[in-house]
Parts: C-alpha cells; sequence; structure tokens
C-alpha cells in the first residue's frame, strides 16, 4: 500500500505530452515572416499587454518548492486523503473518495431546511474566481472508467472546468466540515463510521489537514458552515470547532476556552487572528505564536527585537556603529552545539514555559532554560510544512523557523541529543538519536534563514558567555571530576591524600639525615 501512494504521488507537475500532430498544427508564431510584418506581431502583443488589466492573484496555497529532493517528500504528503486542486496525482483511492461523498451528504442533511446543494453550489460558483487566485496550480479530478478510480491530472484553465472544479471543492468542503463536527461531539457521530473507529485513521487526517499543498481556502470553509448551520443553535461557531480540532497543536499558556471568550477582552488581538486565517496551516501557526509577541505586533507591527540590540550596543559601546552591526551578524549566525556549550560552562535547564519559543539564558549562573520539545513521527511534517508556509507567505517574520534552527545548531550529534534527553528537554520518541540529528539536518537543509532572527540577542548572549575561559574551566573540572557522586568522592580523597602526603614530607625528618652525636671525651 505505501509503495502505491509512493508510486502515485512522485510525480508531480506532468503535463500532457506534446504529439507530433499538435506541433505541425502550431507552428511558430513569427515564422517565415518580414521584418515589418515580424514588427507588426510583436507591437500587437505589447499593446495588447499595456491594456489589459494586470491583477495580481493573493496566493496562499503554494507547492513545495521544486529544490526539495524526492526523498524528503514523505513529511509532505498526504497519508490517508487528498484535499483540493493544486497537486498533481494520477490515482487516488476509490474508498476514499466514496467516504469523503458520504460525508457529504450527511452535511447536507445537517442543512436542511436553511440550505440545499444548490444554495452551496451557488456559493462556491459565486466566489470560484477567488478561490482561483489562491492556488498558483489547479488540477481537477474526474472519474477515469478504463481503471474504475478517480484521477487528478489535468491541468484546469482559468474559464474552462468549472463544473469540474466546483465538484471537486464541493466534496472536499463538505467533508472537512462534517469532519469537524462529528469530532466536535460524539453525539454526532454516525453509527459505525469507519474514521472514528481507529484512532490512528483520526491522527492521519489532522496530519493531512494541516498540510501545506493539502488544503482549501479557509474563507471558503467558513462562509459554507454559515450558509448551512447559521440558524441552527445546536451546532457551535465555525471558529469554535475549528479550534476544537486543532487543539492538540495549541502552544500558549492562557486556555483555550478563555482565548475563544467573548468576555475576555485581553484576548481579543490574539482572537482575531484565529478568525480568519489563510487555511488550516495558517491557524496552526497562529497557535504556535507566543500570546505576548502577537500583542506587542499589533502595537508595533514587528517584533520586538530591542532588548538585543540594547545588549548588542553594551557589548561594544566602544566600537562605531557600522563595525557593530558587522559583529552583531556575525554573533547571531552561529551557535556551538549542546556538547560544546555544556564543555565551555552552560547548564541546561528545562523549563516550565508552555510555549516553546519562550526561551531564556540567565547570564549569572550561565542556565539555559528551554521547554521541553517532544520529536515523534509527526515532527518533520508538522514543522516542515509550518517552516514552508512562513517562507512563502511571511518571509520577515520566520519565529518558528529560527526557532527549528536554534535547535538544529544545537542538536549536531548523538551526544547532542544525550544531553537534551537527559534534561528532558527533548522527548525522544523516535528511538535512535541518529534520527533525531537527520531529522533536523532535513528540516534545516532547504531552508534559508535572516541574518536577524527572534533569538538573535540569545545568540550574542551565548557567544559571549562562551569566550569566557574560566566558565569553560570551571565546567570542564566538574565533568571531568565531579559527574557523578563516586567520582566526586574520589576526587576528594585524592586531594586529602596529596595533602597529607605533602605535610608529611615537610614536617617528619628523614631518618638519613641526621647529625652524629660526638662525645667530649673522644675529642679530648
Amino acid at each position: 500500500m505505501e509503495n502505491t501512494r509512493t508510486k502515485e504521488w512522485s510525480k508531480r507537475d506532468e503535463e500532457e505530452p506534446e504529439t507530433s500532430t499538435n506541433k505541425r498544427c502550431c507552428p511558430p508564431p513569427f515564422e517565415n515572416l518580414s521584418v515589418d510584418e515580424l514588427a507588426q506581431q510583436i507591437q500587437s502583443k505589447l499593446d495588447s499587454l499595456n491594456n489589459s488589466q494586470h491583477v495580481k492573484p493573493d496566493y496562499c496555497i503554494f507547492r513545495i518548492p521544486g529544490k526539495f529532493s524526492d526523498e524528503i517528500l514523505a513529511p509532505y504528503r498526504p497519508r490517508y486523503t487528498v484535499i483540493g486542486p493544486l497537486v498533481h496525482y494520477y490515482y487516488l483511492s476509490g474508498h476514499q473518495e466514496e467516504e469523503k461523498q458520504r460525508y457529504l451528504a450527511s452535511f447536507l442533511r445537517r442543512a436542511k431546511p436553511n440550505s440545499s446543494l444548490n444554495d452551496i453550489i451557488e456559493l462556491i460558483e459565486k466566489y470560484l474566481p477567488k478561490i482561483r487566485g489562491c492556488y498558483e496550480k489547479m488540477y481537477y479530478r474526474y472519474w477515469d472508467d478504463s481503471v474504475g478510480r478517480a484521477r487528478q491530472d489535468k491541468r484546469a484553465g482559468t474559464q474552462s472546468h468549472s463544473s469540474l472544479l466546483i465538484g471537486m471543492i464541493l466534496v472536499d468542503a463538505g467533508f472537512i466540515l462534517e469532519l469537524l463536527l462529528r469530532a466536535y461531539s460524539e453525539g454526532l457521530r454516525a453509527e459505525n463510521d469507519l474514521i472514528f473507529a481507529k484512532s490512528g485513521t483520526i491522527h492521519d487526517l489532522k496530519r493531512d489537514l494541516m498540510l501545506l499543498e493539502n488544503r482549501l481556502p479557509f474563507f471558503l470553509l467558513k462562509k459554507m458552515y454559515k450558509r448551512a448551520l447559521k440558524c441552527n443553535p445546536h451546532y457551535p461557531s465555525f471558529l469554535h470547532l475549528t479550534c476544537h480540532f486543532f487543539s492538540h497543536y495549541y502552544n500558549q499558556s492562557i486556555c483555550i476556552n478563555e482565548v475563544l471568550s467573548l468576555n475576555n477582552p485581553h484576548s481579543s488581538e490574539y482572537r482575531s487572528n484565529l478568525e480568519d486565517p489563510k487555511h488550516f496551516t495558517d491557524l496552526i501557526r497562529t497557535f504556535q505564536q507566543p500570546y505576548s509577541t502577537i500583542q506587542k505586533q499589533q502595537q508595533c507591527g514587528k517584533w520586538n527585537i530591542l532588548r538585543g540590540n540594547i545588549h548588542f550596543m553594551n557589548l561594544i559601546s566602544f566600537q562605531k556603529l557600522e563595525e557593530g552591526k558587522v559583529l552583531q551578524q556575525q554573533q547571531g549566525a552561529y551557535l556551538y552545539s549542546a556538547v560544546l556549550q555544556r564543555e565551555a560552562g552552560v547548564k541546561f535547564k528545562v523549563s516550565l514555559n508552555t510555549c516553546l519559543f519562550d526561551i531564556e539564558f540567565d547570564e549569572n549562573n550561565g542556565e539555559l532554560k528551554i521547554p521541553p520539545l517532544k520529536a515523534d513521527d509527526s515532527t518533520e511534517s508538522f514543522y516542515g510544512n509550518l517552516m514552508v508556509w512562513e517562507q512563502c507567505y511571511y518571509p520577515n517574520d520566520t519565529f518558528i523557523c529560527d526557532y527549528i534552527f536554534l535547535i538544529g545548531y544545537l542538536i549536531k550529534s548523538a551526544e547532542d541529543v544525550s544531553i537534551l534527553v537527559r534534561k528532558r528537554i527533548l522527548i525522544n520518541q523516535l528511538g535512535s538519536p541518529i534520527e533525531i540529528v537527520a531529522m533536523f539536518n532535513r528540516l534545516c537543509k532547504y531552508i534559508n534563514v535572516g541574518t536577524e532572527n527572534r533569538y538573535s540577542s540569545l545568540f550574542m548572549k551565548l557567544n559571549a558567555y562562551n569566550a569566557f575561559p574560566h566558565h569553560s574551566w570551571i565546567a570542564i573540572l566538574k565533568l571531568e571530576y565531579f559527574s557523578t557522586p563516586w567520582r566526586g568522592v574520589a576526587t576528594i580523597a585524592a586531594i586529602i591524600l596529596l595533602v597529607l602526603t605533602m605535610i608529611q614530607t615537610i614536617c617528619v625528618p628523614s631518618p638519613f639525615s641526621f647529625k652524629p652525636n660526638v662525645s667530649s671525651n673522644v675529642l679530648c
């Protein structure tokens, strides 16, 4: 089964090959033309471009960049079902498509009598141009009678194949909305539901719905839900529905119910970010974003990096500003691994903060406090898709990329992993420490990080702390001679024995160093 999926998803963006007949029927546009005719055709083309109104599409659903090699694309591919028209697939699972249609039928029954199938189709048709503008490319889905399976391998033009696109979007959107409702309450589930019968299936679906390439626009799902169930008080709001479904991705110290509560005025800014994301990946990224940072971002419009700049200026106040900028880039460009940090005297401590990105370093006692990070089979897929989304849509606000790069700097070997595991900073559920190292190497391989990031001041503090030799001397002394209680007792005993030996050597005379007692009688 896995080999079949790999074969189906490995072929990307393959267009229909041109036949020799097509080539003969479509000669080059400027072949066998005189200079005047050629100039006239080119000028006509330029005039048509100048007269036409150029509208830039608001792409928010992107393809995985082509620089990603095929062997690392598995974390970006769905495991259970395909959603949306973005990706090219030769064959799709007929069983999964039938299951999506059953969910759509169930959702349409809930919508009655407020909305009918015709109303929802009209809604999708109304917003179809906006939907097209969300995708870099679009492939429509159809049924292939020759093989008895669904396919999604033909490009959809700007005006063509509208009915096929509407039908495909209708099935996918109805499936997602019905899935969210059934996950919200057991009372809304049908009997013998195949998806919720096994816990692993719903886990794979939650993973699939946050993939960058496997999605529908958030605004469409929201409008479709309101059109169908807006007058029914038995169903929650769409914001509560989506936040409940993805609540296990929530990464804040404040409770999600408190954030969604309208009675809490302090969370209104954070709640506004949750109401209108671009899609589910954008929603989950907001779940990760520190609550305090969003409040500052609303006020200032950018990340607060003043603390790092002030600390930096204190370090090099005697230098010129231009030299300071160069030194700041150099200090913030690299961080030593966990092994080297420990040898330099840095002490790793697990933080009690809920948000993963609240990493602190105490310069007085050399403690680096990091919240615990769990690494399992979905970690690479989760952070990989969020990092690509940041690079595509938030290139100046890549706090997740900055965090992964910081952890990637600390983890360079299996010994680094062992240090963080012993300190309970890293929860290894992948087994081998080498797998952890390889995972972070893959995450950081194709992502570009800017010179200024969220942890610039932290990098400079750590590098400045490592620059003092006595920190490393004390650390080596502790690691070599006091790493365990027995080793510490042995070291103290050896020191005591050495001291006693020196005292004995100084105070007790040697038996051979005596003076002869010569009596006076003998001398006489």
